[in-house]
């Protein structure tokens, strides 16, 4: 899966699984944003913010109140379909196949969940790393899953996924924080709409935001955070 989304951001196309699922539903034909959401059972304001950014990388455009594929956006839609499947699936089965292979893949994994008692469910971004990776990556995807399921009935759906991307980075690189530019290319979202979940989760106090005068906005895993890390090591 590393490899994947490696390969995908040397060709500068999306690496998220649901701008992924919003270009399948596309790819069957012109939809609203409120009928994308409804589909893919996400919030409106969630699916404006993806469709937003991908439409000012070419991916998409609005016309008449419609979303619709730019042929850049067809090529890629086509190209995730023939990799999610070689059946003759209709296009919403392969979209909620997207979403959801990650989190399968990962429940069948029982070993990412001993010794951390009650999981609630090991979380999609998991999948990515498991059986690719050092012991010492193993373990921070461990503490990652632990401190996920503590704080996810607390956050909302897109905080949760901000969140869950912060810790992919922390887990991949054993780092506390990123600047939100690379936050932004990596989940595929809308600016403003990510600073809003970025401010919701700074008010919660689960991430700090800092401006760095050269290297522009940092946002980091508040002492809260680090102390639930901490706890979830023992």
């Amino acid at each position: 899966m590393l490899d994947s989304i490696r390969e995908r951001a040397r060709r500068g196309g999306p690496r998220s699984r649901t701008v992924d699922a919003i270009l399948l539903l596309l790819l069957s034909r012109p939809m609203r944003s409120g009928e994308i959401a409804g589909l893919l059972e996400k919030s409106s304001q969630y699916v404006s913010s993806y469709l937003s950014y991908w439409k000012a990388r070419g991916y998409v455009e609005y016309e008449a109140g419609l979303w619709r594929l730019t042929p850049k956006g067809e090529a890629y839609a086509r190209e995730i379909y023939e990799r999610e499947t070689r059946e003759e699936d209709e296009y919403l089965a392969v979209a909620h196949k997207v979403l959801t292979s990650r989190i399968k893949a990962a429940k069948k994994d029982k070993r990412l969940e001993q010794g951390r008692g009650k999981s609630g469910g090991v979380l999609s971004f998991i999948a990515e790393q498991k059986g690719k990776e050092s012991n010492k990556l193993q373990e921070r995807v461990s503490i990652s899953t632990c401190v996920l399921n503590s704080i996810k009935d607390h956050v909302s759906e897109g905080e949760l996924e901000v969140v869950m991307s912060l810790f992919s980075h922390y887990a991949r690189w054993g780092t506390t924080y990123m600047y939100v530019d690379q936050l932004q290319e990596r989940m595929g979202a809308d600016f403003t709409w990510l600073m809003k979940a970025l401010r919701d989760l700074q008010s919660k106090g689960l991430v700090y935001l800092y401006t760095d005068p050269r290297l522009g906005i940092r946002v980091g895993f508040s002492k809260s955070l680090k102390a639930e890390i901490e706890r979830c090591q023992q």
